[in-house]
């Protein structure tokens, strides 16, 4: 059991390449409060956040599915190291103008939309990439590893950039996010390409696949289209919480950036315990099986709607994050288990496309929905649209599981 938990990390380069991306990860993440917590001081208003937030997803609508085509036609690592240097440059050029105080709305956006291209490009080309550094057993392990890698980020993250919010200014979170994407670029170029596992299997079928292959794979593959189209509906609406917990903090709550910043360590200490459960075993994957898991985040979800103070909303926010991570792994294991290794990329593109393109609509809605109601109805809207998608699926496989094959 112990070795089946780690399996992945006896390869060299996914141990190197695994702790690049978690430093960078918590970057990310100081980045990511501080830019939510800055928009709320200049413009008081959700809408407002709601827009950051969608050109922060809004190029993966365009560049995910282009990210996608690239990781299979061009070497994997030179993409990652571009776009992370790509990161260092916009992320250091935010914390001056932050610094230097001529900071606005239109720069912010401006900013968000930049890294979302960066990000967008990069996402696809990661992905696809841990096949390369594990080879294809222990791929489902790598990715567990991912998910936790990612909420290590939000735990540490959060914590950093409340604590420097409140003693130094927004300025320093900036620029802590361009120091890690620049140690993510020199774990990169530790990577030994030598030592890569499935490098001739996976290039001899990377030149042969087209998207056009890809996209006629997913119309004739329902059980992988519709899981990737339903785990991206369950996130319309905020399942990572990452706006509704700003304004719930702000304008329920009263607290301070540092009081947020625990909030979101609370939810990804959850979604770590989730990942890390999830990589301790092999799982088999259907669409019930996703189905359920939405089904148990959306009524965690609809909990957290009616938390009636700080530490009851901090637990749900633990329970959302712990089923969450779930329904993200399904997502991604759903391509690892049916995709063929040579479209891997421009699935993970498509996946991703779909993923930011519900994000970055549903912010919009969040922030529009909490300005004419309040941030308790968004998130109880977004708990009641994932439950109906929980269940039907749920039924849609118990009645008719031949529909999808």
């Amino acid at each position: 059991m112990r070795f089946m938990l780690f399996s992945s990390f006896k390869h060299r380069n996914y141990l190197v390449f695994s702790v690049g991306v978690a430093i960078s990860n918590i970057g990310t993440w100081t980045h990511r409060l501080a830019q939510d917590w800055l928009v709320l001081d200049i413009t008081g208003s959700a809408k407002s956040l709601g827009i950051v937030v969608a050109a922060q997803f809004l190029p993966g609508i365009f560049f995910g599915i282009y990210g996608g085509v690239l990781a299979d036609k061009f070497d994997q690592r030179r993409i990652l190291i571009l776009s992370n240097f790509a990161g260092v440059a916009l992320t250091l050029l935010l914390g001056l103008a932050v610094l230097l105080d001529f900071v606005t709305f239109e720069i912010l956006v401006a900013a968000a939309l930049a890294l979302g291209i960066a990000s967008a490009i990069e996402g696809p080309a990661r992905q696809s990439y841990y096949v390369r550094l594990v080879g294809d057993v222990d791929l489902p392990n790598a990715l567990s590893w991912n998910q936790v890698n990612l909420y290590l980020g939000r735990l540490v993250g959060p914590l950093v950039a409340g604590f420097l919010i409140q003693y130094y200014g927004m300025a320093p979170a900036f620029f802590l996010n361009s120091a890690t994407y620049l140690i993510a670029v020199y774990t990169l170029f530790a990577i030994r390409p030598n030592l890569y596992i499935l490098e001739q299997a996976v290039r001899s079928k990377l030149n042969q696949e087209s998207l056009h292959s890809a996209v006629s794979y997913l119309r004739s593959t329902k059980k992988v289209s519709t899981a990737i189209l339903i785990v991206s509906l369950a996130a319309l609406l905020g399942m990572d919480m990452q706006i509704t917990s700003v304004l719930m903090v702000r304008s329920e709550f009263n607290g301070n950036a540092a009081t947020l910043g625990i909030l979101s360590a609370i939810f990804a200490a959850g979604a770590i315990l989730g990942s890390v459960m999830f990589a301790k075993k092999k799982i088999e994957m259907d669409l019930t099986f996703i189905g359920k898991r939405i089904l148990y985040v959306s009524l965690v979800w609809l909990l957290a709607a009616f938390a009636p103070n700080y530490l009851i909303y901090a637990i749900t926010l633990f329970l959302v994050g712990y089923f969450s991570v779930g329904v993200a792994i399904s997502g991604n294991m759903s391509i690892r288990q049916f995709v063929d290794p040579g479209l891997y990329g421009k699935v993970w593109g498509i996946y991703i496309s779909l993923w930011l393109t519900a994000l970055a609509i549903g912010a919009p809605i969040i922030g529009f929905i909490s300005e004419l109601a309040s941030v308790r109805v968004a998130i109880a809207v977004g708990g009641l649209i994932a439950l109906l998608i929980a269940l039907s699926t749920i039924w849609t496989m118990k009645k008719r599981p031949q529909w999808i094959s």
